[in-house]
């Protein structure tokens, strides 16, 4: 899946599990969630994450984002390396240990961390659509696929579900937060 389409997962995951556990997430959660959707993806330095952020022409931006951005860089260095695209973070072993600092930092702050975990969540889930599938129970070789098959990444398929990942992550949003309904 792409950028775009893990974002809208990320959204959708939150305002989807927020309806089934009958919580109300503030508005500022669904952007981190999102952020948190493309965090599985640090392991491709091409991704949205592991690419950095430094690449504006603004030069505070840059001198803000500069550190964080070698960071994502150099972890993501790291993990291609050492095990490669689409293995430790698409695992549940990643998840486990993207969940404890989660939850030693941001643990006293519910609506965050619930935000990080469900947005994280969401994009395994995504990747299990995908014809790859996700290696859940990494290092074993194992492949796990929502659809026979998968969908291929980028293609007509995945703007299918995209489209209707927007549709369902709109009417969640709007029932979570129907004060907002008057501004679309």
């Amino acid at each position: 899946m792409n950028a775009t389409t893990h974002a809208i997962f990320g959204v959708g995951a939150l305002a989807g599990t927020a309806l089934l556990a009958g919580v109300d997430p503030p508005l500022w959660a669904y952007p981190v969630a999102a952020v948190a959707a493309w965090l599985p993806d640090v392991d491709n330095p091409r991704s949205t994450l592991g690419n950095g952020l430094s690449r504006s022409k603004n030069r505070v931006w840059n001198t803000i984002t500069r550190p964080p951005s070698w960071a994502l860089r150099t972890t993501s260095f790291f993990l291609v390396r050492t095990f490669g695209h689409r293995t430790l973070t698409h695992s549940l072993v990643g998840f486990a240990l993207f969940l404890v600092p989660v939850w030693l930092l941001f643990g006293a702050f519910p609506e965050l961390f619930f935000a990080l975990v469900v947005g994280c969540a969401s994009h395994i889930l995504a990747d299990a659509l995908n014809t790859p599938g996700v290696p859940l129970l990494w290092p074993l070789d194992w492949r796990f696929r929502l659809l026979p098959g998968g969908i291929r990444s980028g293609g007509l398929a995945e703007a299918i579900v995209a489209v209707a990942a927007t549709a369902l992550t709109t009417a969640g949003i709007l029932l979570l937060h129907p004060g907002i309904g008057g501004l679309i």
